[in-house]
């Protein structure tokens, strides 16, 4: 296990010049004096009132799948279910905002999972529980929950990470289908967790579409190009490219590739649904593709949530026998991807989105 180290807070881009009062202010420690900076948030994405700083326990790695365990100060949160939001409020006994992210190595994917921590103090239980799959402007995909620890000291957080809740192909479809378990220690202090950072960002630099920057690399993002939260750019995918059809606070990224092995031979479809302004991909959401000719529909088909060899974690159509030579436009739509929201993100994703793109040819229909 690696000694925990904080993680200072980076530069922020999107274009967002974002004037930072740093620290810990006295008026402004708890949530509920945060959240009135935001009385009535903006429909979609927008830039929050304010950054935590993190702290890191440790990165562990089995069996192919990379477990970080990670902490901030308490917070609310929004869990979704449907296109419903409701919030998940602070209480007095909460220590800290338990985090874990999980990567699938082979692939620097995100795993759509499930996400169980039990933390015990000199071997007496103190919490048990099934963390929130979640999404942060900081993080981005990551599982997540407030957590009340019985006061200072170590503790061993033991983390079992379920069998993919996706479809698995090639070589990636046995290994990730296995749960896995693994044991942190870690060691609490709510001076610590008090004393990281808080940074204000001014009420005329909280901009309608835009968000906060990701968070600068932990011990496991060292030796990568990019965090496993954000999603491959097109240009680093196989196959042709469909194009990248982009709405309101979403890009879809597509290509099509000449089959994926354990799915289908012939041709298939890809779609990275992300964020517009990190590129994070959305796990736990239902994605239609909907293929027309001359105004009417021949392909209207949902495509399903996958982690592929070279694609990493996409939703993916096998086009076989669809009549996807007709096609002549092509759209994507994305329900709201079913997991639980940080500030910035809570007004975001609550409904269908969708976009058309125009097809060159016959692209979809071989290779």
């Amino acid at each position: 296990m690696r000694r925990r180290n904080a993680l200072r807070l980076g530069a922020l881009a999107g274009g967002a010049a974002l004037g930072a009062l740093a620290g810990c202010l006295e008026s402004l420690e708890r949530e509920d004096a945060w959240r009135r900076l935001v009385v009535d948030p903006p429909e979609g994405v927008y830039v929050p009132p304010k950054m935590d700083e993190m702290v890191a326990y440790g990165t562990e790695t089995v069996d192919g799948r990379e477990i970080a365990v990670l902490a901030t100060r308490p917070h609310s949160f929004w869990t979704v279910t449907g296109d419903e939001r409701s919030r998940a409020d602070l209480h007095d006994d909460h220590s800290l905002h338990l985090m874990v992210r999980v990567r699938d190595v082979a692939t620097n994917a995100i795993v759509p999972t499930a996400v169980t921590v039990d933390a015990r103090r000199d071997g007496e239980r103190v919490d048990r529980r099934t963390l929130w799959p979640m999404l942060s402007q900081r993080m981005g995909f990551h599982y997540g929950d407030n957590v009340a620890l019985a006061g200072g000291g170590t503790y061993e957080v033991t983390v079992r990470v379920g069998g993919a809740d996706c479809r698995t192909a090639g070589a990636l479809a046995d290994p990730l289908e296995q749960p896995v378990t693994t044991t942190v220690a870690l060691e609490f202090s709510s001076e610590e967790i008090e004393s990281l950072n808080r940074t204000l960002v001014g009420a005329d630099e909280r901009d309608e579409g835009n968000a906060l920057e990701p968070m600068g690399a932990t011990d496991g993002d060292r030796d990568r190009d990019r965090p496993a939260a954000v999603a491959p750019p097109i240009g680093s995918l196989p196959g042709d490219r469909v194009g990248v059809g982009t709405g309101d606070d979403l890009r879809f990224p597509a290509v099509v590739v000449d089959g994926v092995r354990g799915v289908t031979g012939g041709p298939y479809l890809a779609v990275v649904p992300q964020t517009a302004y990190n590129g994070y991909s959305l796990p736990f959401a239902s994605l239609t593709v909907t293929g027309r000719n001359g105004g009417q529909t021949v392909v209207d088909e949902s495509a399903r949530e996958t982690i592929a060899p070279e694609l990493g974690h996409h939703y993916g159509l096998a086009l076989e026998g669809l009549e996807a030579d007709r096609v002549e436009d092509i759209s994507f739509t994305l329900e709201p991807p079913q997991v639980a929201r940080h500030e910035g993100y809570e007004t975001a994703f609550l409904e269908p989105e969708g976009v058309r793109l125009a097809l060159e040819g016959d692209i979809l229909a071989s290779q």
